[in-house]
Formats: structure tokens, C-alpha cells, sequence
């Protein structure tokens, strides 16, 4: 399995961010199959996990965003698809959320944090995770980047909780 095999490459030492998204891209890259019947949504299918790079079009008008979504599809539109960024979460029930929505292709409730629109145009290779594969621990990976509007990491334990945060306020 993927997520253990990146984990048993670390030898028990905590790794760079960087460093878990390069050994996951190129664990994915070696497995992905190509679905024909697929091409206009770039091989992607309802209910599919994908990891890519991404860049948003009005990144001025984000607060922060993830540059390596780890995104389950939940729906198309023209430009892009709606996703279920699993990073959004909190870690301590992420794994849950994945396994519930591989067993539901992509129709289990998650929290609304965690649901965003992504434009084909915007991403960087796309790498599907196979369904085979353990959803739950490579969604555990730590393979989140979050940057703010000014081009600086956004603290992770702020982004899981940034909706929260924000109804509290008012």
C-alpha cells in the first residue's frame, strides 16, 4: 500500500511537507491508468480521489487555499469539478470521512468546509489514488499546504477549523 510504503521510507523521522507530497506523487504516478472513456473530465470519474497542484484564478480573494488538494469528485460542471478537499478536515476524523466516502462513491455528508469548485485550468497534474489503495491513511499523509493571500503558509490547525472560527466571531 502506498501511504505505508511512504511511511516505512521514513524511518521513523519526521520528513518536510515537501518531501511526503513528492514521495506521494511519485507512488501515484506509477500506477495511474488512463480512463478513455473519461478524456473530457481530464480521466476523472464521479467518486474519484485525486492529489494535484493548484493554483485558485482570484487567489486575492481567498483567505488561504490548499496547493495539493486530496480532493474526492463529487460532481462536474464545465470548467472543473466540485471536490471534497479531505485537507480541509480535522486529522483526528479525516480517515473516517475518506473510508466513507469510498464506500459511497462520493455521496457520504461531509463537513461544508471541505467542499470546493476547481477549475480544470488551474491545476498541475492530476494523479487519481487507486481504489484499492487505503484512502483512509493516505488521507492522513501530511500533504496539506496552505498558503494565505500573500504567498505565506496558513497555520494547518487554522485551516481545519477556519469556518468555525468564523461563526464564533460574529
Amino acid at each position: 500500500m502506498i501511504a505505508d510504503d511512504i511511511k516505512e521510507a521514513t524511518q521513523g523521522e519526521l520528513q518536510p511537507d515537501a518531501w511526503y507530497v513528492g514521495q506521494l506523487e511519485q507512488a501515484l504516478a506509477a500506477v495511474q491508468k488512463r480512463d478513455a472513456s473519461a478524456i473530457d473530465t481530464q480521466g476523472v470519474r464521479m467518486g474519484d480521489l485525486v492529489f494535484f497542484g493548484y493554483n485558485p484564478q482570484n487567489a486575492q480573494n481567498y483567505e488561504f487555499w490548499d496547493v495539493q488538494p486530496l480532493a474526492v469528485v463529487m460532481g462536474f460542471y464545465e470548467e472543473g469539478f466540485l471536490g471534497c478537499n479531505l485537507h480541509y478536515i480535522n486529522p483526528d476524523y479525516r480517515d473516517v470521512i475518506a473510508s466513507s466516502l469510498l464506500n459511497t462513491k462520493g455521496e457520504s455528508p461531509v463537513p461544508k468546509n471541505s467542499i470546493h469548485k476547481y477549475l480544470w485550468s488551474n491545476m498541475r497534474t492530476i494523479f487519481k489514488v487507486p481504489k484499492e489503495e487505503d484512502w483512509a491513511a493516505i488521507s492522513l499523509l501530511p500533504t496539506e499546504q496552505f498558503i494565505d493571500k500573500n504567498g505565506v503558509r496558513f497555520p494547518k490547525y487554522k485551516a481545519f477549523n477556519y469556518r468555525n472560527q468564523k461563526r464564533r466571531k460574529k
